[in-house]
């Protein structure tokens, strides 16, 4: 499909998807796995939450924590189910479903967030 890009966040384009992006992905999670990263907001910054299709988790992790400069970065692979999306964690940080939800919420996107660990046990 010609129109099938990854939302411009290979080269140059940084990291961060405004809401079409993560709409198009939402409905491709439904079908496949893929591979996100989350980064709280500190201070006055967004948090970063971003998507990709072929990255590996830590490596879009690593991407993600350098390009919003901060410490903290939860990274794992995300699949759609309705309106539920469930995030498996190879990595999480406190607070990560909230935050998620809230900025989901914001961005007129609005999805359940259910965290699990890599074995699939429910995250708190």
């Amino acid at each position: 499909m010609p129109d099938d890009d990854d939302g411009g966040d290979d080269e140059g384009g940084g990291l961060s998807l405004d809401a079409m992006q993560i709409k198009k992905f939402m409905k491709l999670g439904a079908s496949r796995e893929l591979t996100f990263a989350f980064v709280p907001a500190a201070g006055e910054d967004e948090p970063l939450f971003t998507i990709h299709r072929r990255k590996k988790p830590d490596n879009l992790g690593k991407a993600a924590k350098k390009e919003a400069e901060q410490t903290k970065v939860g990274y794992g692979t995300m699949t759609v189910e309705g309106k539920t999306v469930t995030l498996a964690c190879d990595k999480s940080v406190p607070g990560m479903a909230k935050k998620l939800k809230k900025m989901l919420r914001q961005m007129k996107v609005p999805f359940d967030v259910k965290l699990t660990d890599a074995e699939g046990n429910e995250i708190a």
